[in-house]
């Protein structure tokens, strides 16, 4: 087990949000994401329309280049506003503001139309099986991009 000095020491990316209804989910990704030393900090939204919210609140920040996430961990189906409306909203408003983040689907989903409706979004660059496992963190820390944070 890493010391809290061995924690800090090691490179990672400042911030991840992680968007999903279900608290099971988000509590696995959070030890997942910390098992990896991914991120330092990981922050989370209930559903698409929260998510915005707390993209607003950065935006209207004086820090906003600080507090944007450079990743966020989408789920599809999700109540009130779900990951494709969420994707939908994020692209035309979102996207050119955070250049910087990117987004990976995380979804229990095995529908390939869902598979095929993601890569319609050039800002999605992965598409992950729930749930979260650090190999898939360990491999996406050597991709084209995130390695640039990992060293």
């Amino acid at each position: 087990m890493l010391t809290m000095e061995e924690i800090a020491d090691k490179p990672m990316i400042n911030k991840v949000l992680c968007v999903d209804d279900d608290s099971l989910s988000l509590t696995i990704s959070e030890l997942m994401l910390n098992s990896a030393s991914f991120s330092e900090q990981i922050d989370t939204a209930m559903d698409g329309m929260d998510a915005l919210a707390y993209l607003d609140t950065i935006w209207e920040s004086a820090e906003k280049d600080q507090k944007a996430p450079q990743l966020i961990l989408l789920d599809i189906n999700m109540p009130v506003m779900n990951g494709w409306e969420f994707l939908e909203k994020f692209v035309p408003a979102y996207q050119e503001k955070f250049p910087n983040t990117k987004i990976i689907i995380l979804s229990s989903t095995i529908d390939p139309e869902d598979f095929a409706m993601a890569k319609r979004f050039p800002v999605v660059i992965d598409f992950f099986s729930k749930p979260l496992e650090v190999d898939s963190l360990e491999a996406l820390k050597v991709s084209d991009h995130f390695k640039t944070f990992f060293g």
